[in-house]
């Protein structure tokens, strides 16, 4: 069971996936600031309490925003039924993260996934961060809208979206050409690498490596905002391709 206190991350459960919702839980002195949510709640048939402040603080700790809501965990998609339904021909936009251990990174990749319009985030099974309460409630109900797919080995799965027709870029440092020398109007999945940077064999199995020019003497971005920046390019290309005469 999932814990969400961002309140982003409950409205969006309530509205979007209601099915996943177990109960709703405001602090005493905080129902008229949380109307929007009990009416949400009550609408979907989804029950709610008020605890006192003592209570509320027990019970929830790490809580914030004087509400919760218990959800079931997010379920991924299957990787099978992602690659059946990818159409090059609709040029989707997905990403792949290698070795991204931090929640926070996590959830803010997701975030800006979903404003960017990023079909699907594919996540190693053995070597992420998987989708958490905590990466939940920092992606600010983000995860309601990003398809997750986790798959056992993601050097194999990029193999399987090449010959769909789906062209995978590498995010590094040490990448020849900039990103935005880089055509990314047609399908094509973005592959960035955490911490630890990329594996050599994930490397191996992408079209290219290329990278977002910064200052010579300091190269590297964090993960999320690498991803930003260039899920930003991805749109700002198909958005000047699609009001070209």
């Amino acid at each position: 069971m999932a814990l969400l206190t961002n309140r982003n991350s409950i409205l969006e459960t309530l509205r979007e996936h209601p099915e996943k919702a177990r109960k709703l839980w405001i602090e005493a002195g905080h129902e008229r600031a949380s109307e929007e949510y009990i009416k949400e709640a009550k609408s979907k048939g989804i029950q709610f309490k008020v605890l006192p402040k003592e209570a509320f603080a027990r019970r929830f700790k790490e809580g914030r925003s004087h509400i919760c809501l218990e959800r079931d965990e997010i379920s991924y998609i299957d990787p099978d039924v992602l690659i059946r339904g990818i159409d090059a021909a609709r040029s989707p936009f997905l990403c792949a993260l290698d070795g991204v251990y931090d929640p926070q990174n996590l959830g803010n990749i997701v975030r800006s996934a979903a404003c960017f319009d990023v079909e699907a985030v594919i996540i190693p099974r053995d070597r992420s961060c998987g989708i958490t309460g905590t990466v939940t409630n920092i992606a600010r109900g983000a995860v309601e809208h990003v398809k997750i797919v986790r798959v056992v080995n993601l050097a194999r799965f990029i193999d399987e979206m090449k010959k769909r027709g789906i062209f995978c870029y590498a995010l590094d440092e040490r990448g020849k050409e900039p990103l935005w020398g880089i055509d990314l109007k047609g399908p094509v999945c973005l592959v960035f690498g955490g911490e630890d940077g990329l594996r050599r064999l994930t490397i191996e199995r992408c079209d290219a490596v290329v990278k977002i020019p910064a200052l010579e003497g300091f190269p590297s971005l964090n993960v999320a905002t690498s991803f930003a920046v260039s899920a930003y390019e991805v749109k700002r290309q198909r958005r000047t391709s699609a009001h070209s005469p």
